[in-house]
């Protein structure tokens, strides 16, 4: 598949200052409008040092809806990719692929490139099902199925921010007024977890996660996501540009920033933050495009406004990210449940609905 540059002409500037957020929804905010089987829909990722001193875990949330059948929590026949470079160019690296069948087993691929044609999957170097652990060639671990969603946020107040923004104003307390109600407790989803020793990492990854689906005799990707809400907070008023970025690869999105900042620009100058809103928006926009997760391996991995370093199943990505997008601090005043535990497989298994 040729994955086409996003063209960004004036008119995308403009819709830049147009907020239309979509309704909110169980899929993080940030599913493709075209998907309607849950089962492909990507929601969050996270990479951060693993339970063992050397390796490091990745985390592919995905469906936001899992059904009690096997088939019913990942879609058979569909690649679930982790793309992982070690370097900045994405020419070297590797993606781990995973492919369930109708009865929720798996195969596990290694391909020795990190940013391959859509649909090449190396070779084959394990197996697994639904909700049991499972050891791979050379250290690395694997497990999938249902959890109990890890994400948090306060809906209600950002639906009074999007609702202040399209008015041109923004008033700090209605975070507190929302009372901090997380919208994602007692939800599940499904999950990927993947521990990799470090030696088969470089000193720095650069992540991205793809699904991809067979279509005629060949593949369609068709989802794309790294830094959290990005997708939602930066392209959700324009249909063209989100289905771009999900078919995108880390090197076609330069264009995109252009988008991004004049959508963090305008939002700053309506909060009165910066001093010079355009020179913000770029220097955001220089962190969040191409859209990828950095990590230094080895290292504590923390997702800030002031630095990406991975992303760990504790961090308030929701409060960062509104944190860049208003160029203010945002604390979102919403409780970290902490569905998350120490140890492989981090997640915590949910029963089928």
């Amino acid at each position: 598949m040729k994955i086409q540059t996003p063209v960004l002409k004036f008119t995308l500037l403009i819709t830049s200052l147009l907020w239309t957020w979509g309704a909110f929804a169980s899929q993080h905010f940030d599913s493709a409008d075209e998907m309607t089987d849950t089962r492909i829909i990507q929601l969050d990722n996270y990479v951060f040092q693993s339970s063992l001193v050397d390796a490091t875990s990745f985390i592919m949330d995905v469906n936001p809806s899992p059904k009690n059948a096997p088939d019913g929590v990942f879609k058979p026949g569909v690649l679930y990719n982790i793309h992982i470079a070690n370097d900045a160019k994405f020419k070297t690296g590797q993606t781990f692929s995973l492919m369930f069948n109708n009865n929720g087993e798996y195969t596990v691929y290694r391909l020795a490139a990190p940013d391959a044609p859509v649909g090449e999957k190396g070779q084959p170097i394990g197996t697994g099902e639904l909700n049991k652990k499972t050891a791979l060639a050379e250290g690395v671990r694997v497990w999938a199925g249902v959890v109990k969603d890890p994400f948090f946020a306060n809906s209600q107040g950002v639906e009074r921010l999007q609702q202040q923004l399209s008015k041109g104003t923004y008033d700090p307390a209605i975070w507190a007024s929302a009372k901090g109600k997380n919208s994602f407790s007692g939800r599940k989803c499904a999950a990927i977890v993947l521990d990799v020793p470090n030696k088969l990492l470089g000193k720095t990854v650069n992540v991205f996660m793809t699904t991809a689906v067979p279509k005629d005799s060949s593949w369609e990707q068709v989802q794309y996501s790294a830094l959290p809400l990005l997708s939602y907070f930066m392209f959700d008023d324009n249909k063209t540009l989100k289905s771009e970025h999900n078919r995108s690869r880390p090197g076609n999105m330069q264009d995109m920033s252009k988008y991004v900042s004049a959508r963090v620009a305008h939002t700053s100058s309506v909060t009165n933050s910066q001093k010079d809103p355009q020179a913000y928006g770029d220097r955001v926009a220089s962190m969040l495009v191409p859209d990828v997760i950095t990590y230094y391996t080895w290292t504590a991995a923390r997702f800030t406004a002031g630095a990406i370093n991975g992303r760990s199943l504790s961090d308030d990505a929701m409060s960062e990210m509104l944190t860049l997008l208003l160029g203010e601090p945002v604390d979102q005043r919403v409780t970290n449940k902490k569905m998350y535990t120490h140890y492989f497989p981090y997640l915590i298994p949910a029963p089928f609905e």
